[in-house]
């Protein structure tokens, strides 16, 4: 297999997810939310749609030219992958990392997405043998040259002693942030609103905490999201919703509360499900500081501000291309050194 089958196969499991026709992946997508009651239809659909639109052969030739990938492993390493599950498919990037590099995928399944991972790991083992040969689903990574793992800081506790004497890349908990400037749209404030609650906020890109202009208030995002009132017709997200909000009432904590969200003034980056932090901010010194402050707890900032640190554009958390790395960490260079 060269680079050009290789992306082939990548677009063509892409394409797959979209395929109306496509009996197994029905079949895969009842499975995934019976296993994972957060992972309704909407979700799912999200997480498929975004994946098909990434994995176009145009933008995967282009991830592989600005890698500057131009042959695979001369000898091919073991590297296990423990998947994370807290959204659908969350853990495909890493996989299509270690099949670029022409490594062996030792991949661990997440108990929480079993069901589309093994989906995409039998579309891409049927395309070709050589895909076939390089992915494993194992329950225990023994004897791996290097790992990648995604999972909660306690766990990443055990991975890095667990695993310390082997190369290894090891995601904790991160979350997202927002800064508004007061010149955005209607329409961006909106689409922010997806930033927030797409896949309910459990996703590390998802916005945890919204940092005002001092001559804001929280209304300014609130009245522009009522119809982002629909994600109470989950029941997960209704009762953690409901659960904050009875906590902050007996606690007798000042917030906000639109009857969908809470809104605590707090400078934490994160906030649980239903719950947004917000704080203000007068400079861009203070906004460096911050972010600065909590680079390892923050995956991306998002704004339309022009600031001298990187953003992404408001409304395209969720829509990551290939060579936005996890934690800024470069999966496929990670890959390439593993000898």
């Amino acid at each position: 297999m060269n680079y050009a089958q290789l992306s082939t196969a990548f677009a063509r499991l892409g394409n797959s997810f979209t395929d109306p026709k496509n009996a197994k992946l029905a079949m895969a997508k009842r499975k995934a939310a019976n296993e994972n009651l957060w992972f309704d239809e909407k979700s799912i659909n999200h997480a498929l749609q975004t994946w098909q639109d990434t994995l176009r052969e145009k933008s995967i030739h282009t991830w592989i030219e600005k890698e500057n990938l131009t042959s695979f492993a001369e000898s091919p390493k073991k590297i296990g992958i423990v998947m994370a599950g807290n959204i659908p498919l969350v853990g495909l990037h890493d996989l299509l990392s270690v099949l670029l590099s022409g490594h062996q995928a030792y991949i661990k399944l997440s108990s929480d997405d079993t069901a589309l991972m093994t989906y995409v790991i039998d579309e891409l083992s049927h395309y070709d043998p050589w895909l076939a040969e390089r992915l494993l689903v194992v329950q225990r990574l023994n004897e791996i040259d290097a790992l990648i793992a995604t999972g909660s800081n306690n766990t990443s506790r055990y991975f890095e002693y667990y695993f310390r004497n082997i190369p290894h890349i090891i995601r904790k908990n991160r979350n997202s942030i927002a800064i508004l400037t007061g010149e955005e749209s209607e329409s961006e404030l909106f689409e922010l609103g997806h930033d927030v609650f797409t896949y309910y906020g459990l996703g590390c890109r998802n916005v945890t905490q919204i940092l005002f202009p001092k001559h804001l208030t929280p209304s300014y995002f609130y009245d522009a999201i009522p119809d982002h009132y629909e994600v109470l017709n989950h029941n997960k997200y209704a009762n953690n919703y409901t659960y904050h909000r009875a906590l902050f009432l007996l606690n007798q904590q000042e917030h906000l509360d639109n009857n969908f969200l809470l809104l605590k003034e707090d400078w934490k980056i994160y906030s649980p499900v239903g719950c947004i932090n917000y704080a203000y901010y007068a400079t861009e010194a203070e906004l460096v500081e911050h972010i600065s402050t909590n680079a390892e707890a923050i995956q991306t900032v998002v704004s339309k501000g022009k600031f001298n640190f990187p953003t992404t554009a408001i409304g395209q958390a969720q829509k990551p291309t290939l060579s936005d790395y996890a934690d800024g960490v470069n999966t496929i260079e990670f890959c390439r050194s593993v000898k």
